[in-house]
């Protein structure tokens, strides 16, 4: 797998690339932003993990290109991550808020890929997620996080409110959106649930 990461702290540069090189990645690194764009013109990458404070090109407008250029997977690399930036109209495939630790980096890593080459789906009454593609009922997209909430309820597993909260708000934002009945709701003695409402 080839991976382009891109943000203006060259020693986290230089860290990254020498862990996933150990994990067996072929890396390479861009300190902003019109560097990313000459090197995914030039260059075929399967994933982009991008800094949030990358210069000279918003992160917005960089997340758009690399979704034209279809780079099947961006991660973002940010200091928070909350409901209202997972409801973004430009959205990568998942975030990892700092400070994480090189390992928190590879298992996402390799997450987002396996999601990429998945041929699942995951279905409650009508609402249906295209798991390689990132997207809800083939109209929104989603992150990996969100579609990591929505398989724990698909298989019956309890999940941390605490942790999962932005991911839950963000769903359920995004089934309003999209004119559905279901809902993530807590359900007395079974925990969160994918529940149908009636409004």
């Amino acid at each position: 797998m080839k991976i382009l990461i891109a943000d203006p702290d060259r020693d986290f540069l230089q860290s990254f690339k020498k862990h996933l090189e150990c994990c067996s990645y072929e890396i390479d690194t861009a300190f902003d932003g019109t560097q990313v764009i000459r090197k995914i013109t030039e260059t075929s990458f399967d994933m982009v993990l991008l800094g949030q404070n990358i210069p000279r090109v918003p992160w917005s407008e960089l997340v758009r290109q690399l979704n034209e250029k279809k780079i099947p997977s961006i991660v973002m690399l940010r200091e928070k991550v909350n409901s209202d930036l997972l409801r973004a109209r430009i959205l990568p495939n998942a975030y990892i808020s700092f400070p994480f630790f090189p390992n928190e980096l590879y298992d996402l890593v390799n997450q987002v890929a396996e999601k990429t080459d998945s041929d699942e789906k995951l279905s409650f009454g009508e609402v249906e997620v295209n798991v390689s593609g990132f997207i809800l009922m083939n109209k929104i997209r989603v992150t990996n996080g969100e579609i990591n909430i929505m398989k724990t309820l698909s298989q019956g597993k309890e999940i941390n409110p605490k942790r999962a909260g932005p991911f839950i708000n963000s769903i359920n934002n995004k089934l309003t959106d999209l004119g559905s009945k279901i809902r993530i709701k807590y359900v007395m003695k079974q925990g969160y649930r994918m529940v149908t409402v009636y409004e």
